[in-house]
């Protein structure tokens, strides 16, 4: 019998390690009337190892200060879509967020128990996936512009986020060369906004390893610019600046056929009406599962509404001011903590957490953007101490 269980716990090691890359991928099983993906099955595989290792006590439920507070979430997801959605919606969305929020945290638990292996097994099953992902393209003779799998053109920006986090907090220069050879193939996926989180977290790690050398490069960039603007006060002109492309008028008469072939019109559209919903709705949404039955109003196209792609929009919508404080009041307990084994250690928290706000501005909603929501509070899953942990392991 124990050896047994030690083969359900190297399992459970296995399969813990790879789901969380394994969820940016487009990796599904076509079934009679439904689609499973890949990391699904994975996920309820990793609870029901979970539960019997938990029974003859070889294991225990080991998460961040704070993210206990995830299941009230899930009871007020619950009540909020029985009196707002269905009964089914409700049931639905309910199991899906715990599926996804008990993985986690038996995932982050896994990476307090075999920190090294934790480590080695993520990363590699990260660069496999990037490696899938470049093939797939090229065998189908598209050698930039990765987005034909879904989810999996965040995959590349995320192991360069990894790579570089290895690099400091690790002090080890052997992931230099992995991070060489995949960070041309980040610029060739086009994927912006992961190649934007990718280069502002870059450039945080390059401040915080050679502080005073970057130090003094921006106090004589600050000098430089403020001589320049002594000089040509009106060489810097924001009269005509805008976080938009196009103007009310163009929006709230939106051409639709053009909407559905340019992206950013599109895009703009979604996230004004989406706001525009959001403020009849502030405090409890509009229910879950709603927000395109209230989204397809604005449009006459019905193919047109969906969701905003900005994640933290999203859960106002549909959840409210209310449901968005609940999803990010763990982060307020894990920050009264404070208990941090190193500065290195929290640097990458605050990386981490940079990366993960960059990405969900523009991500739509799903389990994806639901990872990176929780990534920096897990300490990305490979850079975790017990101190940070509600409970701890003997070993």
């Amino acid at each position: 019998m124990q050896i047994k269980l030690q083969i359900i716990e190297r399992l459970l090691l296995v399969l813990a390690a790879t789901v969380i890359p394994l969820y940016f991928t487009d990796l599904r099983l076509s079934l009679p009337g439904v689609i499973i993906r890949l990391a699904d099955i994975s996920s309820i595989t990793i609870i029901c190892l979970y539960f019997i290792l938990a029974r003859h006590r070889r294991i225990v439920w080991c998460v961040p200060h704070g993210y206990q507070m995830v299941f009230v979430f899930i009871g007020y997801c619950l009540l909020l879509g029985i009196l707002k959605s269905s009964l089914k919606d409700a049931i639905v969305e309910s199991v899906q967020w715990v599926l996804l929020l008990v993985v986690i945290g038996i995932v982050y638990g896994q990476s307090i128990k075999y920190p090294k292996e934790f480590q080695a097994l993520f990363l590699k099953a990260l660069l496999m996936i990037c490696i899938f992902v470049v093939l797939y393209h090229f065998s189908h003779g598209k050698y930039y512009h990765y987005k034909d799998l879904g989810d999996a053109k965040y995959i590349l920006a995320l192991t360069g986020v990894v790579l570089v986090s290895y690099t400091y907090f690790f002090n080890n220069k052997k992931y230099i060369l992995p991070l060489i050879i995949l960070y041309p193939l980040i610029l060739l996926s086009l994927e912006r906004k992961g190649i934007l989180a990718f280069h502002i977290v870059s450039l945080i790690y390059l401040m915080m390893a050679y502080r005073y050398a970057i130090k003094w490069l921006l106090t004589l960039a600050f000098f430089i610019g403020v001589f320049l603007l002594l000089l040509a006060p009106n060489i810097v002109d924001l009269s005509g600046f805008s976080f938009f492309n196009y103007n009310d008028v163009e929006i709230y008469y939106l051409d639709e056929d053009a909407a559905l072939w340019v992206s950013n019109l599109h895009r703009q559209s979604l996230v004004t009406f989406g706001w525009d919903i959001f403020q009849k709705n502030i405090f409890f949404g509009v229910g879950p599962k709603m927000l395109t039955s209230h989204m397809v109003d604005y449009f006459y196209n019905p193919n047109l509404a969906l969701y905003t792609h900005n994640v933290f929009l999203d859960i106002l919508i549909e959840y409210g001011v209310f449901g968005l404080v609940l999803l990010l009041f763990p982060y307020f307990i894990f920050s009264l903590k404070n208990n941090f084994s190193s500065i290195r250690q929290r640097n990458c928290f605050f990386c981490l957490l940079v990366y993960s706000i960059i990405m969900l501005f523009f991500m739509s909603s799903g389990a994806p953007s639901m990872l990176l929501f929780y990534l920096p509070l897990c300490i990305g899953f490979i850079f975790n101490s017990p101190a940070l942990s509600d409970k701890k392991y003997n070993n």
